[in-house]
C-alpha cells in the first residue's frame, strides 16, 4: 500500500503543466512533449521573440537531484556550441520550480522515421547515417563530455541534417560524483562516464537502422543479429567492436576509419 501511495503521489506532483500556462510571463506552453526519468519537456512560445522553444522542467518528485541534473544539462549545452546541438537559451525559476530553455528542433526523430514513417535503411544507408552522426559525437568527446543517451529518439533529422538532442544524462568524462551503483553489466556499459559508453550506444543505434530494413522469413526462428542480418564482413567487425564482443575502440578517429572502410566495402 505504501508503494502504491508513493506512486500516486509522484504521478500527482509530476503532472505536466497545461497548454496556455505562461512561465515567467514569457514562455507560453503549446503542448507537453514528454518526460524522462528526471524531467518534463514542453513545446513553448517565447512571447518576447515569437519563436518556438523547448522548456524543460526538473521533475518535482526528484527534488534536489532533478534540479542538479538540469543545471548540469545547462552546463553541457553551454560548453557544446555546435550546429547539430540545440543551444541553451537560459535557466530560470518559476514558483520554486526550475526550468531550462533550449532551441526547438522542427524535424523527425530517427524513432519517428523507423516506426511511424516506416522508413527502411539499407546497410549502406545505415553506415552513411552513422558516418554523419559520428563527427557530432566526436565533438562532444573532444570537449570533455559524454552524452550517455545516444538512442534513436534523441537524434533528429532536420532539412537533411542531423541534430543530437537531450543532454539530460550527459556528464563530464570521468565524473562519477553521485553515480549510483550499476545494477548490471549492460547498465554499466551504457552509463559509465566514458567515451566507450557512447560508442556502445552507437552500436545499438546502428542495429536499429539495420533492422529497419529486415524482414524475417516465414518460419524462421529468432536469432542473434549476426544470424539474422546479412552484413558485409567489415560491418560485422564494426558492430562487434562497438558492442564490445571484440576489442573495443580506443578513439573516435579509429571508429570513424572503420565506418569509412565498411562504406568503401559496399561501394
Amino acid at each position: 500500500m505504501i508503494r502504491y501511495l508513493r506512486q500516486v503521489y509522484q504521478a500527482w506532483i509530476d503532472y505536466p503543466l497545461r497548454a496556455g500556462h505562461r512561465l515567467q510571463g514569457r514562455y507560453e506552453i503549446v503542448r507537453f512533449l514528454g518526460e524522462g526519468s528526471y524531467g518534463l519537456a514542453y513545446l513553448s512560445t517565447d512571447r518576447q521573440t515569437g519563436e518556438r522553444v523547448v522548456v524543460k522542467q526538473s521533475k518535482p518528485s526528484k527534488r534536489g537531484l532533478g534540479r542538479k541534473l538540469l543545471r548540469r544539462e545547462q552546463e553541457a549545452l553551454l560548453a557544446l556550441t555546435h550546429p547539430s546541438i540545440p543551444k541553451c537559451r537560459g535557466l530560470f525559476e518559476d514558483g520554486k520550480r526550475l526550468f531550462l530553455v533550449t532551441d526547438w528542433i522542427d524535424g523527425a526523430t530517427v524513432e519517428d522515421l523507423i516506426f511511424e514513417q516506416q522508413r527502411g535503411f539499407s546497410e549502406l544507408e545505415s553506415l552513411a547515417f552513422i558516418a554523419r552522426l559520428l563527427p557530432v559525437v566526436r565533438f562532444v568527446h573532444e570537449r570533455g563530455w559524454v552524452h550517455l543517451d545516444l538512442r534513436i529518439p534523441n537524434v533528429m533529422v532536420r532539412d537533411g541534417t542531423y541534430v543530437l538532442i537531450d543532454f539530460g544524462l550527459a556528464r563530464r568524462i570521468g565524473d562519477t560524483e553521485g553515480l549510483e551503483p550499476f545494477s548490471s553489466e549492460e547498465e554499466e556499459r551504457r552509463r559509465l562516464p566514458d567515451v566507450k559508453s557512447d560508442w556502445y550506444a552507437v552500436g545499438h543505434f546502428l542495429l536499429f537502422l539495420l533492422y529497419s530494413g529486415y524482414e524475417a522469413q516465414e518460419g524462421q526462428p529468432p536469432g542473434e543479429w549476426h544470424e539474422e542480418l546479412s552484413l558485409s564482413m567489415a560491418t560485422g567487425r564494426l558492430l562487434r567492436r562497438l558492442l564490445r564482443l571484440d576489442e573495443a575502440y580506443e578513439s573516435d578517429a579509429a571508429l570513424m576509419r572503420d565506418v569509412e572502410a565498411a562504406i568503401a566495402a559496399l561501394t
